[in-house]
């Protein structure tokens, strides 16, 4: 499609109606190309084509600079891409008058009002169409978006993906996009310059609504009425407006319930300042509405005013399950399917989200942490595929920094833990499905990437980021006044790590090892031991919230600090990690031989525990281990992947890829007596199960098919 020709309304409505009437023979075949922005609704003759949600999907539409902004926008971006979506119409269009119909929303387009990271307002909302038609004669018909097409406001009066949206149903127009309607009101588009950016056409999965879930009525309180969802999920009400003219229902949506129980608490998404809302006024008929351009992140909600609730749509990425796990400790099913309904509920146009409430965005570190785990559980090949692509466009054009959010729509975050996500996310890829193309696609902007953190590096240690920006280490660890990681030592870790995947990356793309890798990870190495290295300890940070883990994983330290990092753990039995180093502590201390120790310290109820999450009644996974933050954030989740490779004990083997060589072998833990599971491979699926006999040992049973 080319980028020529765009349309729109005018400068206040925010969401136009768009309409095109034309008259067609018979035809053979019939293929639209669309893009409607920020976000769009197919019509033809009165029906929908499609149920896709929330397309096209986001990405970097064009430069940021000029935007308010809460954190600095450093460079510009290295590529600037819109998608479009294809249909066949065929089978909606008929010989004689037809007419295609377009109702455009804000979506991340046209974001006017939010309170996190800032505004990001790339235009107003316009629409590109190209509508290709073959007559059975094989004549060929072009129509695209210009001046014959019309335009007029819809019923929405605003529309926003943070705070919900306004509907006025008196100005429901029936039939709008089909033939014979009256033409009162509707005036010609206008044309407006098109947007710098690429074209391209979109192939990564859409949202849908995936299902429906019947509310429960909590109880009434006057004129408001409180329902609970029984699970914390993404979506939206349907709504039975019964009021009579003029009259206003309003729909507020929150994850908790106040002290009282009998209202809602909002500080997990977004406080007082940001609800998520929906208003309807209604038109004195009877109608079942919902938002169209947005979705909100729930449990409970509260309706107000002359409307009850039909049922929640539950929306998101229309990605499959491609796992199943339950075993005999119920912290481990509570940890899989909480981490399945977060990481599900965060992922939306194509973006694994770090929540999808608050900030809604695709943060890169919250992002690489839960690859591995989405990868092994859910249909994510595509997303993941897309996003990387985000993450590219999002990088410095000059720099290679690489952003804390892709798309970039501002954002905090630190060069390691978020920056490494252009050789984590890729080298997981490769790992989970054996195709070399993601890794193959990013490997320059790695390469870009590592003589950027060295640029940042002073006594080689990685010690500051852009001016003006965050530059974290680890994060969300709990807050028990221990002295945190510093963020060089976490920052300079994920250097090294990524000069050595550099390093594997080259072999397996058969490229020529780029010189001084391996000089420039020693000489980090040294730095980090001088730094930090507690010599008669043989310590890193004295051993505070995870480091040796962190040590250990790149190869640091001695059997001294492993076998101290250990009696540690086994004396606390609790975790004092963030986001990072809960992940590379688990899995280290699986490697080691402690499984009964990284069981302890997953199933066990401390103050920083999966357990205490589950005793709370959460259904989704939380920021932070207090609960003091959002309660739907899927970066903890990252610890999904252990119950495969560990409980169930599915791994490959060194040196290969895709699954095309496994072993099975279960972690022994005296504390399971039976644990059984799957995974989708490219190569099919692998079923395990095993249980505990009488004498203690284990018997397996594992099909692969």
């Amino acid at each position: 499609m080319k980028n020529i020709h765009w349309i729109q309304g005018d400068t206040v409505c925010e969401s136009p109606l768009f309409r095109r009437s034309f008259t067609v023979p018979a035809l053979k075949a019939a293929r639209l190309e669309i893009c409607g922005l920020g976000f769009f609704h197919l019509y033809v003759n009165g029906r929908r084509v499609g149920d896709e949600e929330f397309v096209p999907a986001v990405s970097n539409y064009t430069s940021v600079l000029g935007c308010r902004t809460v954190y600095p926008v450093w460079e510009e971006r290295a590529f600037y891409r819109t998608y479009y979506l294809t249909y066949d119409l065929l089978p909606y269009l008929r010989e004689g008058e037809n007419v295609l119909g377009v109702q455009l929303g804000n979506g991340w387009y046209h974001q006017t009002r939010r309170t996190a990271e800032g505004d990001f307002i790339f235009g107003f909302p316009k629409l590109r169409y190209e509508l290709t038609l073959t007559t059975e004669e094989g004549e060929e018909i072009f129509l695209e978006s210009d001046s014959s097409t019309l335009w007029t406001e819809s019923e929405i009066l605003e529309n926003n993906l943070y705070y919900g949206e306004t509907h006025d149903l008196s100005r429901l127009r029936p039939g709008w996009s089909a033939p014979g309607v009256s033409l009162d009101g509707w005036r010609p588009a206008m044309p407006v310059h098109a947007p710098e950016t690429e074209l391209t056409g979109q192939h990564c999965p859409p949202d849908r609504v995936i299902r429906k879930i019947s509310p429960v009525l909590l109880g009434k309180w006057g004129g408001r009425r409180l329902y609970d969802c029984g699970e914390n999920i993404t979506g939206c009400v349907d709504l039975r407006c019964r009021g009579k003219a003029g009259e206003a229902v309003t729909v507020r949506h929150s994850e908790l319930l106040n002290a009282a129980g009998d209202g809602l608490e909002f500080f997990s998404t977004g406080g007082e300042g940001q609800i998520q809302q929906d208003r309807y006024l209604c038109a004195g008929e009877e109608a079942v509405v919902r938002p169209k351009f947005c979705w909100h992140g729930f449990r409970y909600f509260e309706v107000t005013g002359p409307g009850e609730p039909e049922s929640v749509s539950v929306v998101h990425c229309d990605v499959p399950v491609t796992s199943s796990f339950r075993c005999s400790d119920p912290v481990l099913n509570w940890l899989y399917t909480a981490y399945l309904r977060t990481q599900l509920g965060n992922l939306h146009c194509s973006i694994p989200s770090d929540c999808p409430h608050r900030e809604r965005l695709g943060y890169t570190g919250d992002g690489q942490l839960a690859a591995p785990a989405a990868m092994l559980t859910l249909g994510v090949r595509e997303v993941y595929d897309k996003w990387m692509q985000d993450v590219l466009d999002s990088a410095g054009a000059e720099t290679g920094h690489i952003s804390h959010t892709a798309p970039f729509f501002g954002g905090g975050g630190g060069p390691g833990g978020w920056g490494g996500a252009i050789y984590i996310v890729p080298m997981a890829y490769y790992e989970a499905y054996g195709d070399l193309s993601l890794l193959r696609r990013c490997y320059p902007a790695i390469l870009r990437w590592l003589d950027y953190m060295d640029s940042r590096s002073e006594d080689g240690l990685v010690v500051r980021e852009e001016e003006g920006g965050w530059c974290l280490g680890d994060w969300c660890a709990p807050d028990d006044k221990r002295e945190p990681l510093p963020e060089p030592f976490v920052n300079t870790c994920y250097y090294i790590r990524g000069l050595r995947e550099a390093l594997r990356a080259a072999k397996l793309l058969g490229e020529a090892e780029p010189a001084g890798l391996s000089a420039r990870a020693e000489a980090a190495e040294e730095a980090l031991v001088r730094h930090y290295f507690d010599p008669t300890a043989e310590s890193f940070c004295g051993g505070n919230c995870g480091a040796d883990a962190f040590a250990l994983s790149i190869g640091l330290g001695s059997e001294k600090t492993l076998r101290g990092l250990i009696r540690k753990y086994r004396e606390t039995r609790r975790l004092d990690t963030g986001i990072f180093g809960t992940d590379l502590l688990l899995k280290l201390l699986f490697d080691a031989g402690e499984a009964e120790l990284a069981f302890d310290l997953m199933t066990k109820k401390t103050d920083a525990s999966f357990a205490r999450m589950m005793d709370a009644g959460a259904t989704t996974i939380w920021e932070t281990w207090d609960g003091r933050a959002s309660h739907n954030h899927p970066m903890f989740g990252a610890a999904v992947r252990l119950l495969f490779t560990e409980i169930l004990g599915i791994r490959q083997k060194p040196g290969t890829a895709g699954y095309a060589d496994c072993t099975v072998e279960p972690a022994d833990i005296p504390a399971l007596s039976w644990a059984e599971g799957s995974i989708r491979t490219p190569r099919g699926e692998i079923r395990v199960r095993w249980e505990r006999d009488a004498e203690g040992k284990l018997r397996l049973d594992c099909q692969a098919r």
